[in-house]
């Protein structure tokens, strides 16, 4: 699989495996690599997760900010620094959809970017969270945590 061009339904279906681990192990071996290498720098939260089936290592961070409704939740790449998912929570967001064509959208509040390359001033499309059920009314922190991990199906020690 290459990384740099992946289609929409490469995406979703590597989205789909890191969703619905095939064993307990494997999740453990995930929580592990978690405790071990969680950092804490600026507000974000980092660390490394490997995806031994695959041979994908990813870049997990949440990001929050003083204002408790806005922050980040990711899942990124190392190999080429673009985001499997990312979603990016506020009320009073702004991105700009198609940036300088003709067909230019703009999106207000949380927003959704899958397939992303990382940087500001990058040029990129988003969908609105509200289009993914699990997320569209969230507006905490602790509330998308939860929500991902009802959403992501995990279990701890077999719960």
């Amino acid at each position: 699989m290459d990384l740099n061009s992946l289609n929409e339904n490469e995406v979703r279906v590597l989205i789909n495996a890191e969703k619905n681990p095939t064993n307990i192990m494997e999740y453990q071996d995930i929580i592990n690599q978690i405790h071990q290498t969680l950092i804490l720098t600026s507000h974000t939260y980092r660390c490394s997760v490997k995806d031994n089936k695959r041979g994908i290592v990813y870049r997990f961070q949440i990001h929050s900010t003083p204002i408790t409704t806005r922050f980040s939740v990711g899942l990124m790449f190392i190999e080429n620094r673009i985001h499997l998912i990312r979603l990016d929570f506020g009320d009073d967001l702004r991105h700009v959809n198609n940036y300088g064509t003709k067909s230019e959208l703009v999106i207000l509040g949380s927003h959704a970017h899958l397939n992303s390359p990382a940087g500001k001033y990058v040029s990129k499309n988003v969908i609105p969270i509200g289009s993914i059920d699990e997320f569209k009314n969230v507006k905490k922190i602790k509330d998308a945590l939860d929500e991902f991990i009802s959403y992501t199906h995990i279990t701890d020690n077999g719960r």
